[in-house]
């Protein structure tokens, strides 16, 4: 027993040389965020574990830059790197990061501080508020300096007036914003998924009026041609932003986790938050690729090329609560079909659509087209295109599964040909609509189904414009074969050369349709119309 009290000795030494140890770290962390953030304790995949021990080179890197602009901040001194995106894949602690930048903040700041934290909504927003619950739990020490106060992160230490010196807050999209607010650091977490963008914008446009202030961007990979992605080019172009992108799963996730994530989600969710790839939408039924190669027109077409026929397609959605149309040039010669035209009719907030807008807006693309025949559904559209039949060859084209095999055929064979071109519109709305397209398959072949629900734009997904271009394809095939069963027979009529609008229909004609009919008139119909059929 005579070594009893060596051990107990040992031991309250290295008791008291760990004592020394905490102490030097806690007040080194006071002046180095590097230092802090490697000395805490994080719940990492494997439990509770010091974030030196675990940390991943993505990590170090992207937490080594943030610290020198970090240090400027707090001190309130110019940053040197006032913007930042940090872009991972899931389950790669972009949230945990986030919170240690949040926690460092707010328990050492020099000077009174306000930052702000937004989110899609209130689920996201409670994302980092319990990552950082979760780090005061395991670093009990950091209890002395903040405390979590309903949606806001608070230091203990106080200014003169008695409140904190340093405030976060925690705001939803979801929930009253703070218009008017100046933040010295706003953190914008989970960007692709917020659809309300004036959320965004108003955090965005109340942190710039901050000369020394920082911006943090946090995101997954999400939806090409969306706001986010948008602003995901211009960081990546400016050089005044700092670009952290993680475009695989992290280290941590084993061979298996993968595999099953794969499995389990669709294919465009999978590539998005697994693989860190930016998608069209939520369907599963086109490669990336190709839509990429499809996209490749500038815009719509003012007036009818020489070379091409003109079909539309027409797709009024149930209980005409939606509306797409689409006017496709069809180019025998050059074997391809491309986009002239597109618009989509949504109706206002409890309200239907106009649709004697939508037939004059018909007619008058008609009258710049000459459309050799209109192809619609005519379970919503039979009486539009009754009236619109005495101008215009119209054919009704059913959802029965040959129909249906029929369009998703025509759809798929045509991208993957490249022989379908496309434009779009400033909001990506024609590719947002074809990403949502599955491809599921049927007794009688396959189909093309979009998928339901709300968006990351806030929208739902009708797909209205993609089903109207949808449903004029099988059409654009037997006009680029020669094989037109839809279209009259030699000595029938064709109707509709010449049609032009009454007044009352030109009054009912969507705005950007009035001007070029007006150009049309300037130049003289009969050039852009006459001899269609024979010559061009």
């Amino acid at each position: 027993m005579a070594f009893e009290p060596k051990i107990i000795e040992r031991g309250d030494v290295l008791l008291a040389q760990e004592d020394e140890v905490d102490s030097a770290y806690y007040e080194k962390s006071r002046d180095s965020f590097l230092v802090f953030c490697r000395g805490l304790v994080i719940d990492s995949q494997f439990g509770a574990q010091v974030l030196e021990t675990c940390i991943a080179k993505f990590q170090r890197d992207t937490l080594n830059d943030l610290s020198p602009s970090l240090h400027a901040l707090r001190d309130g001194t110019m940053p040197p790197c006032r913007r930042f995106w940090i872009e991972r894949t899931k389950k790669a602690s972009k949230d945990a990061d986030l919170a240690m930048i949040v926690i460092w903040l707010a328990a050492f700041a020099t000077r009174p501080f306000y930052g702000e934290v937004g989110a899609a909504d209130r689920e996201q927003a409670g994302i980092v508020k319990d990552r950082v619950s979760n780090l005061l739990h395991l670093n009990p020490w950091l209890n002395e300096y903040i405390k979590l106060v309903n949606n806001e992160i608070r230091s203990t230490a106080t200014k003169a007036d008695g409140k904190p010196m340093a405030t976060f807050n925690i705001l939803a999209a979801d929930t009253t914003g703070s218009h008017g607010s100046t933040p010295d650091l706003l953190i914008v977490n989970e960007l692709s998924h917020i659809t309300k963008w004036e959320f965004v914008q108003n955090l965005m446009d109340n942190a710039d009026g901050v000369a020394q202030g920082m911006i943090i961007l946090a995101t997954n990979a999400g939806f090409k041609n969306t706001p986010a992605w948008q602003w995901r080019l211009n960081a990546i172009r400016e050089k005044s932003w700092s670009v952290h992108v993680l475009d695989r799963p992290a280290p941590w996730h084993s061979r298996e986790t993968i595999n099953e994530a794969k499995q389990r989600n669709a294919k465009g969710r999978y590539l998005r938050l697994w693989r860190g790839i930016w998608v069209s939408g939520k369907g599963d039924a086109i490669e990336e690729d190709l839509l990429d190669a499809c996209f490749s027109l500038l815009g719509p077409t003012d007036t009818a090329e020489r070379g091409f026929q003109y079909l539309c397609g027409l797709d009024v959605g149930i209980s005409q609560d939606h509306c797409g149309v689409v006017v496709l040039g069809v180019s025998v010669e050059d074997q391809i079909v491309q986009t002239a035209w597109h618009q989509r009719f949504i109706p206002p907030e409890g309200g239907k659509v106009n649709l004697m807008a939508v037939e004059n807006a018909l007619l008058a693309l008609h009258q710049r087209f000459l459309f050799r025949c209109m192809f619609y559904d005519p379970h919503q559209a039979e009486l539009m295109a009754q009236r619109l039949n005495r101008r215009f060859l119209t054919h009704p084209i059913p959802f029965t599964g040959k129909n249906l095999n029929a369009m998703a055929s025509a759809f798929l064979q045509l991208l993957n040909s490249q022989q379908l071109k496309a434009y779009d519109d400033e909001e990506g709305s024609l590719r947002r609509d074809f990403g949502r397209f599955n491809l599921v398959e049927k007794s009688y072949g396959y189909r093309l189904e979009a998928t339901k629900g709300i968006d990351v734009t806030g929208e739902e997904g009708h797909a209205d414009v993609g089903t109207a271009l949808v449903i004029a394809l099988p059409g654009a095939i037997e006009l680029l074969d020669g094989s037109m069963d839809w279209f009259p027979k030699e000595g029938e009529d064709i109707v509709g050369f010449g049609v032009q609008l009454s007044e009352e229909e030109l009054e009912e004609t969507p705005s950007e349709l009035k001007e070029l009919i007006d150009m049309e008139k300037d130049i003289g119909h009969e050039t852009a119309g006459g001899g269609f059929y024979n010559d061009w």
